[in-house]
């Protein structure tokens, strides 16, 4: 992201300062402070009624062509849970329901910056899956035949979901 010049409020030139311990920008004029606050993120790690894992082949930067979990970014106003279910139906057509949060991560993207990531367990209502253009294939995997997801957090998800454990809920 290309750091503000000028005040968003008055156009002053920003000043560098101490503010608050860090170096932050500031408006000498109207006292404003540019704080760099993380993008949010929501990644859904999506199961089916067998336990398998769905992953998404990339067709769009960062990390095109690589094997992932759905997510992108939350829209304004969108609660973590809601973000992540569109995210999913956007790039799947995949409706499904949150099962618990796995966890939240920062990262540092080169492309993006700062992120913050949410990253909950789904259980997909049903398994037609219609990509859009922000993927080139998807589908749903045991943990034998499961493409490689090389992307660091990714997998680190994964790990920390202990995907594959038995499903309890469908013993009798």
């Amino acid at each position: 992201m290309k750091p503000f010049a000028f005040c968003p409020h008055c156009a002053t030139p920003l000043n560098e300062a101490l503010i608050e311990g860090r170096q932050r920008k500031s408006c000498p004029q109207c006292g404003w402070i540019h704080y760099i606050n993380p993008l949010p993120v929501a990644v859904a790690l999506t199961l089916n009624s067998n336990n398998e894992l769905l992953v998404i082949r990339r067709a769009h930067e960062p990390a095109l062509n690589e094997w992932a979990l759905p997510g992108g970014f939350l829209e304004t106003g969108e609660r973590p849970e809601e973000g992540c279910l569109r995210e999913l139906y956007e790039e799947t057509s995949l409706e499904g329901s949150i099962d618990g949060l796995i966890g939240v991560w920062h990262r540092e993207s080169e492309l993006y910056g700062s992120l913050m990531v949410v990253a909950y367990r789904v259980r997909a209502a049903h398994e037609n899956i219609r990509i859009n253009h922000e993927v080139f294939e998807a589908g749903f995997y045991t943990p034998e035949s499961l493409p490689p997801v090389r992307i660091p957090l990714h997998a680190q998800i994964i790990e920390a979901s202990r995907w594959p454990e038995p499903d309890l809920s469908l013993t009798p």
